[in-house]
């Protein structure tokens, strides 16, 4: 398959609003997750791994939380990308258009780094993409999170190792 593929068409746009301070899933002192629990959208990192992201095409989606798991277990999908848009003012279509960009730079990065093994899992995967809402943006998230995974296939190791 090309990298086109990976890029392809299923971009799903994840938000989330800042409920409270606490997760309940744990961290060791590199940051990796060492326990299944709920995460935050906005503290989303790269590395994470998820289990019940919906994937959709073309289509706007709120989350405020996902289930995060260590990447050693069975997981859908994985943050490889974290970034902040440079716009000035809110607006969806510019917003879209600029995660878009950002998440299709980082897969092109990311491929290139992927040897054949690591390729041929990955290699009918999808890319789906959490940005700001409105409500959000005021608030001053600028977070665009670059996401890799299936909704039909299950992995057991980190893309980024």
């Amino acid at each position: 398959m090309t990298k086109n593929r990976l890029l392809g068409l299923f971009i799903l746009i994840i938000v989330g609003t800042v409920i409270n301070q606490c997760t309940s899933a744990d961290r060791d002192s590199s940051g990796e997750i060492t326990k299944s629990g709920d995460v935050k959208v906005t503290d989303m990192r790269v590395g994470d791994c998820f289990i019940d992201i919906p994937n959709v095409t073309d289509e706007t989606i709120q989350l405020s939380t996902v289930k995060a798991i260590p990447c050693s277990e069975p997981h859908s999908w994985q943050v490889f990308h974290k970034s902040n848009v440079m716009l000035e003012e809110y607006s969806l279509d510019a917003l879209t258009e600029e995660t878009t960009r950002i998440c299709g730079d980082a897969t092109d990065a990311l491929i290139s780094t992927l040897n054949d093994l690591k390729f041929n899992e990955y290699r009918t995967a999808d890319i789906n993409i959490s940005q700001p809402t409105s409500s959000s943006w005021a608030k001053g998230d600028r977070a665009t999170t670059c996401l890799i995974g299936s909704d039909s296939q299950t992995y057991y190791t980190s893309i980024l190792d």
